[in-house]
């Protein structure tokens, strides 16, 4: 985009300004798909929950995959991430939940005196084999993953980051069981966090007010702050006021909070100094990040009231470009045609946001939209 933009943007991120966004619905349904697994010879189910605009905009979302999906799992770990992401602290994501059948079997790393344990590798096979894979193929994701778990899940979270690294980007850990079986994480980790390689990943463990849990939980800290991996950027966090139930819900929004650490843009700056933000996240998170619509969309009516109706309409046409599949942004270029006197273009705006209202189902904004065709006319010869 070759302007030369120096107006400074005031960015109101904490209630965003919003002109002509399609309305959100608060929701936590989510997709059941149940799943004949041949690797582990039963049939388990998998929640899927996609954001509220999933439909609207075309665009593709990292994934979280949940263990545990169980309520009131599912509904804590959907509040947060649709807080957060309207909040501006991360971007939107799909949600994986997998839910149980034999969760001391399919979450422990190895065969211990306890009864049942030991099927972790298996249940991380299915996981990268058949769920991945069906997730990549059926919505429209970005390559990064986070994996999080809570006690037996937050042992595998971290059993998977030791052995199978390359599976997640980032691993969320609440009050993980880090002593089990005689500390064989420690001991793991102990030889491969001695071997030379960038790691290129984010690791989070909280932990309430837990006596029996501390000591692994110090000593895979003590572990990590001895070691410092190669680019492996870890965070423990205390609790104190929480017990092994409660925990789960501040442990997993701070590790979605070290996992986005940055993710906000600053207050204010100039246009360049925002695409400059989002292309170094998109360089930290290995894929391409662009402005968020809402964001663009205010950048545009901001030089459009300060009657820069030409950089106002270089900024709308941007927008379309990132999100083709949203009828506002389609709208927003139609009114910045319009106020400038371009009734021929406004009206192909208008009319391409129309159609996409109508394909989506949207009678509200359909009506709108059908408004603005009414006024602009045909244009004309």
């Amino acid at each position: 985009m070759k302007m030369s933009l120096k107006l400074v943007i005031a960015l109101f991120l904490s209630a965003p300004t919003v002109f002509g966004q399609h309305p959100q619905i608060a929701s936590v349904v989510h997709d059941a798909i149940k799943i004949s697994s041949p690797t582990l010879s039963e049939e388990r189910t998998i929640l899927i929950r996609v954001p509220a605009n999933y439909a609207r905009t075309g665009a593709r979302y990292p994934v979280v995959y949940m263990l545990d999906a169980h309520a009131p799992q599912n509904a804590m770990m959907a509040g947060i991430l649709d807080q957060q992401a309207w909040g501006g602290q991360m971007p939107e994501v799909i949600l994986v939940g997998i839910q149980n059948t034999n969760r001391t079997r399919d979450l422990t790393p190895t065969r211990t005196q306890r009864a049942g344990t030991g099927g972790g590798e298996k249940f991380l096979d299915f996981l990268e084999k058949e769920v991945i894979p069906l997730v990549e193929k059926s919505y429209r994701t970005q390559p990064f993953r986070i994996f999080a778990g809570h006690s037996l899940g937050g042992l595998l979270v971290t059993h998977t980051m030791l052995t199978r690294p390359q599976m997640f980007n980032a691993y969320i850990a609440a009050s993980p069981v880090l002593h089990w079986d005689n500390d064989l994480l420690i001991k793991r980790g102990q030889i491969v966090f001695a071997e030379k390689r960038e790691w290129n990943r984010v690791y989070f463990a909280g932990l309430g007010a837990e006596p029996d849990y501390q000591k692994g939980f110090d000593a895979f800290r003590d572990l990590l702050n001895k070691t410092n991996p190669k680019k492996l950027s870890y965070e423990f966090q205390q609790f104190s006021d929480d017990n092994h139930g409660s925990v789960v819900l501040p442990a997993y929004y701070a590790g979605l909070r070290k996992v986005f650490a940055g993710w906000r843009p600053p207050a204010t700056g100039t246009l360049v100094e925002l695409e400059s933000h989002y292309k170094k996240l998109s360089a930290r998170f290995g894929y391409t990040i662009v402005i968020p619509e809402t964001l663009m969309n205010r950048i545009g009516y901001d030089l459009l009231t300060a009657n820069r109706g030409a950089e106002a309409i270089e900024v709308f046409k941007k927008n379309v470009e990132n999100f083709p599949r949203s009828s506002n942004t389609h709208d927003s270029l139609g009114e910045a045609y319009e106020k400038t006197g371009n009734k021929r273009s406004a009206r192909e705006s208008y009319q391409k946001a129309y159609d996409l209202a109508l394909e989506q189902n949207d009678q509200e904004l359909s009506s709108v939209y059908k408004a603005n065709l009414d006024r602009v006319g045909r244009p004309s010869n």
